[in-house]
């Protein structure tokens, strides 16, 4: 078993390479561009496969682990790591997927609501549920940092589930998801990238709490980059963002 584990290690250490170069690709090329869909097709499958084999690497050496008498208390930091790993999966499988689906159904955001995107929506929910019990009920030195990014999945599920349960009706909704989605995507790309492959290049012995700036800076900087992006973007296509209170207003009176 333990080489099947390291046969699909080096498929994700080589895919996932492949992909972070993929990614900036498409951020720099003309929108809709036959380099952006090919950048970004390269991207979505790398995200599909980096994603889908950290999951089954980590829960498969998960199940081995405590099959074989491992205990949770005893291994926290490294049940962590692996906890995280298929966390970091989930996440970038979804993200990507959902970036994906919205623009295939961008005149029709309904078609988004199948029992397989519903399914993703809540395993991110749930995902994100798992490592805020983990490192609440066996804290260790990495507690900190799963409970910093156990919100991603949450913000992710909670909006597909939004996305599916009420559809979007501004005009340019699925550029924003899409953009959105796959910049959240790029940032698991990069937090893997720093946090589990850099260390096969370089050696980052910082001191104290700075060990946390390799797993918090790709979302650090990704996520108000997201916001400023979608900003541009809404007043580019005169689609202001609206203040909560005045969008639920204007939801009751349309219902109305």
């Amino acid at each position: 078993m333990e080489s099947v584990f390291d046969s699909i290690r080096w498929v994700h250490i080589v895919v996932g390479f492949t992909g972070l170069v993929a990614f900036w690709i498409p951020a720099w090329a003309k929108k809709g561009g036959q380099t952006h869909v090919r950048a970004g097709t390269v991207f979505k499958w790398s995200a599909y496969i980096v994603g889908g084999s950290a999951i089954f690497n980590a829960t498969g050496r998960l199940t081995l682990g405590l099959l074989n008498g491992a205990r949770l208390a005893d291994n926290r930091e490294e049940f962590a790591f692996l906890l995280f790993l298929a966390y970091l999966g989930l996440v970038t499988y979804t993200a990507a997927h959902h970036a994906v689906r919205s623009v295939q159904v961008k005149k029709d955001p309904s078609a988004l609501r199948t029992p397989a995107h519903m399914a993703l929506a809540v395993l991110s929910i749930l995902g994100s549920a798992c490592v805020i019990l983990y490192a609440l009920l066996l804290w260790s030195d990495v507690s900190v940092v799963l409970l910093a990014l156990s919100p991603v999945g949450v913000q992710q599920g909670v909006q597909m589930l939004s996305h599916m349960n009420k559809p979007p009706s501004e005009r340019m909704w699925w550029f924003y998801s899409h953009m959105g989605n796959m910049i959240g995507a790029g940032i698991a790309f990069h937090t893997a990238f720093l946090v589990f492959g850099s260390a096969r290049f370089i050696t980052l012995d910082l001191p104290g709490l700075w060990q946390v700036l390799p797993w918090v800076l790709p979302a650090a900087i990704g996520i108000p980059a997201s916001y400023i992006l979608e900003t541009r973007y809404r007043r580019k296509f005169n689609e202001p963002r609206q203040p909560r209170t005045r969008r639920a207003r204007s939801e009751v009176a349309t219902s109305g």
